[in-house]
């Protein structure tokens, strides 16, 4: 074998490698656009319900996936935070989110952390059924290995008022506390606002001390469920009428809604 060939080959081998098996981060992005707009209109009424789960790509804890055990979870939400949503993968073209809304006849916007065969890999989605106004993702920042992590804030009009929604799944603040930060400086702008996720820090935290500061609601500690919870649910400058939760089994993650209202 020639050098010149040695070298195209060793070249041809590492390309494969980069466009197969390495995950690319995402950087920031803003828009208007969602997909599967079929339902999206003004609720009947002066009040919502709002949820977040980390679906664990449809994996429940009997190692099955199945979508339609989530569909089941979230269908009476007006909006959801999803965390944890497989995007278009070598293994096939349907992306997580995209299905969901089409099995609940809702609008979706998938916000990907990363990029691996070129196609949006993983990362976060919203499902809704009330107008969105406005999106923008952006990445947080330092990151490690392949947990790339980001925040996308919405801007919801509902009945002739806005409501800020942020969705974010983020690494451990304890070991990465500029991530956490970046994103409650995000939430701290607005005074109508809903923060949900799953942050991977448990109430009592020395991290969440900073949320004292400004008027915020636990939601997702209202609805109750399991000790050692790591998904979150906050709400400023709205009213909860009601919060509950649904255990885990369609995932690893226990499922939070809450109802509001301005």
């Amino acid at each position: 074998m020639s050098v010149f060939n040695f070298l195209a080959l060793a070249v041809a081998a590492i390309g494969s490698y980069l466009l197969l098996f390495k995950y690319w981060p995402l950087g920031p992005a803003a828009g208007s656009e969602l997909k599967h707009i079929a339902r999206v209109g003004q609720p009947t009424g002066d009040s919502f319900i709002i949820g977040t789960y980390n679906i664990h790509r449809s994996r429940g804890t009997d190692g099955r996936r199945d979508l339609n055990r989530i569909a089941e979870v979230i269908k009476d939400c007006d909006i959801v935070g999803l965390q944890e949503v497989e995007g278009s993968t070598w293994r096939g073209l349907n992306n997580q989110a995209y299905t969901l809304s089409e099995k609940l006849d809702c609008a979706v916007h998938f916000a990907p952390t990363r990029r691996r065969c070129l196609l949006p890999n993983r990362g976060n989605a919203l499902l809704t059924r009330i107008p969105v106004e406005h999106w923008h993702r952006e990445p947080l920042l330092p990151t490690t290995g392949r947990g790339y992590r980001n925040l996308t804030r919405y801007e919801v009009s509902m009945n002739g008022k806005t409501v800020h929604v942020l969705n974010t799944h983020l690494s451990h603040p304890d070991r990465q506390r500029h991530p956490f930060e970046q994103v409650l400086d995000v939430f701290e702008q607005y005074d109508h606002a809903i923060l949900l996720g799953d942050f991977n820090v448990e109430v009592g935290h020395e991290c969440l001390d900073r949320l004292q500061t400004f008027a915020v609601q636990d939601a997702a500690g209202l609805a109750g469920g399991p000790p050692g919870r790591v998904d979150w649910l906050l709400v400023r400058g709205l009213k909860i009428i009601d919060a509950w939760h649904t255990p885990i089994g369609p995932s690893d993650h226990p499922f939070y809604a809450a109802r509001v209202s301005f």
